[in-house]
């Protein structure tokens, strides 16, 4: 038997950030300050498409340059570290949202 304490619990969900991509250095730097662990995540550079589009660029492409974030958690780490974010970087505007992970099999 395998008496080696765990030392990460396993994630059931992702917390998927979508912000401006000017915010993309204070949110990381906020994501590796989180107290509770280290974290790791994924980045990407995502279209929105959406309205009002802002510049003769937006209008031109049909869409807004964004950055999404990615961290596998668990739920109710998701909420702390979210208020985290907001506590850190309270006038950002920030997208949130939390998907359960599915075991495929």
């Amino acid at each position: 038997m395998n008496n080696v304490p765990m030392t990460h619990t396993s994630s059931d969900c992702i917390l998927k950030l979508i912000f401006d991509q000017q915010l993309y250095d204070e949110m990381t730097d906020v994501l590796l300050s989180f107290p509770e662990r280290s974290l790791e995540f994924l980045s990407l550079d995502v279209q929105a498409h959406m309205q009002p589009l802002e510049n003769i660029t937006e209008e031109v492409s049909g869409f807004k340059r964004k950055k999404m974030i990615e961290v596998n958690t668990q739920a109710d780490e998701a909420k702390r570290l979210y208020h985290y974010i907001v506590g850190k970087l309270p006038s950002a505007q920030l997208q949130a949202q939390l998907l359960p992970l599915l075991l495929l099999k």
